[in-house]
C-alpha cells in the first residue's frame, strides 16, 4: 500500500528511497521543485536579460538625445540661412567638433554648461588703465605713424601747425566771407576752398567741428587718412550762442577753420592735387535735424566727428551713413613704483 503523502508506487525507487519529486508528510504537497543547478542557470539568465535591457535602454536614450541634438542643429542652420548670417554657422561647426571629440557626453545639461563656459572674443578684450604700458610693450607710438596722404609723421604735422599758421597770417590777406540769413532769422557763413582743379568725383565727407584741439586732430586725421584725390569735404560748425555781433563771430570761426584747412592743403600736397573743402559756420536751433537734411541731400560717404562732438552736440544722434568718431590720444604718464 502506498504511504500517505505519496502519489503512487511509481514515485518510489527499487531500494525504497523517495524520488526528488516525492514529498514527506511534513512538506506541503503540490508545486514543481528545481534543483540547485537549474536555479543557478535561471538566475544567470535573468541577470543577462536585465543587463541587456539596461544597455538597450541606455543606447536608446543616447540615440534619442543625439537625434534631438541633430534636430536642434538643423533648425539653427536653417535660421542662419534665413537670416543670411553665415558667420553664425561657425558656432555650429564648433559644436560638431566638440561632439565628435566627446561622444560619450550626451547629457543636455552638460552641453549647456559647456556653451556657457565658452568665452567670446569680445569678453577676451580687457580694458587697460594706462595705454603707455601697451605702447612700451609693443615699442609703438601712435604719433609716429605716417598717414597715407602725409609725407611726415602725425606728430610732426600737428607740431608744425602753429608756426605754419603764423606765417600764413602774415603773408595772406583775409578773404571776404559771405553771410546769409536763414529762415527764422538765423545766420550762416560759408567759404569754399579749392586745391588744384577742385572736386572731380562724387565722393564727399562731412566733418563736424567745435573748434577744439580734438576737432583739429580729427581734421588732420581725415585729411591724412580718409580722403582721396578729387573728393569734397564739408566742415560744419554750429554756434548757437546768441550775441549782438553774431556776424563777426561766424566770420571769425570761418577764418580759424580756413587756416587749419590751408595747412592741411600744404601737408597733403605731395599726394593729393585736386580737392575741395566747403567751410560752414551757422546758427541753428536743431543741429541734429539740420545734419540729417545735409546727409539726405549730399549723400556723403561717411560722417566724421571728434569724440567731444559725440559727447555734446551729437549725443544720441542716429546717422544713416557710416560714422567715424576720432579720439585724440591723450598723453599718459608712465606708472611709477614706490621706490621711484
Amino acid at each position: 500500500m502506498n504511504k500517505p503523502g505519496y502519489r503512487g508506487i511509481l514515485l518510489t525507487g527499487t531500494d525504497g528511497s523517495q524520488s526528488p519529486l516525492n514529498v514527506n508528510d511534513n512538506e506541503p504537497a503540490g508545486g514543481v521543485q528545481f534543483d540547485s543547478e537549474q536555479l543557478e542557470r535561471g538566475r544567470s539568465r535573468t541577470k543577462i536579460r536585465n543587463n541587456g535591457s539596461s544597455q538597450l535602454s541606455a543606447s536608446s536614450s543616447r540615440s534619442r538625445s543625439r537625434a534631438s541634438s541633430r534636430i536642434r542643429d538643423e533648425e539653427f542652420l536653417k535660421w542662419t540661412v534665413l537670416r543670411r548670417d553665415p558667420s553664425m554657422r561657425l558656432q555650429l561647426n564648433q559644436k560638431d567638433d566638440k561632439k565628435s571629440r566627446d561622444e560619450q557626453s550626451d547629457d543636455e545639461d552638460s552641453e549647456e554648461l559647456d556653451l556657457e563656459d565658452d568665452v567670446s572674443d569680445e569678453e577676451q578684450v580687457t580694458d587697460v588703465d594706462n595705454d603707455f604700458d601697451i605702447d612700451e610693450e609693443f615699442h609703438y607710438d601712435l604719433g609716429m605713424k605716417v598717414l597715407p596722404n602725409f609725407v611726415q609723421s602725425l606728430n610732426d604735422v600737428l607740431d608744425s601747425s602753429k608756426q605754419w599758421i603764423r606765417e600764413f597770417r602774415a603773408n595772406t590777406q583775409e578773404p571776404e566771407i559771405p553771410l546769409a540769413t536763414l529762415a527764422g532769422g538765423y545766420k550762416r557763413a560759408m567759404l569754399p576752398l579749392s586745391k588744384g582743379k577742385g572736386s572731380t568725383t562724387d565722393r564727399s565727407y562731412i566733418l563736424c567741428s567745435d573748434l577744439t584741439s580734438e576737432s583739429q586732430y580729427a581734421l588732420t586725421y581725415v585729411m591724412g587718412a580718409l580722403v582721396s584725390n578729387g573728393d569734397t569735404l564739408y566742415v560744419v560748425h554750429w554756434d548757437n550762442q546768441s550775441s549782438s555781433d553774431a556776424d563777426a563771430k561766424l566770420q571769425k570761426n570761418i577764418l580759424t577753420i580756413r587756416e587749419n584747412v590751408e595747412h592741411m592743403f600744404d601737408s597733403i600736397g605731395a599726394v593729393i592735387e585736386d580737392f575741395d573743402v566747403v567751410v560752414l559756420s551757422l546758427q541753428h536751433p536743431f543741429p541734429k535735424q539740420l545734419l540729417t537734411e545735409m546727409i539726405h541731400g549730399l549723400q556723403p560717404v561717411a560722417l566724421c566727428c571728434s569724440l567731444s562732438m559725440i559727447l555734446s552736440t551729437l549725443q544720441n544722434y542716429v546717422c544713416s551713413v557710416p560714422t567715424l568718431v576720432i579720439r585724440k590720444k591723450l598723453k599718459r604718464a608712465k606708472k611709477k613704483g614706490i621706490s621711484e
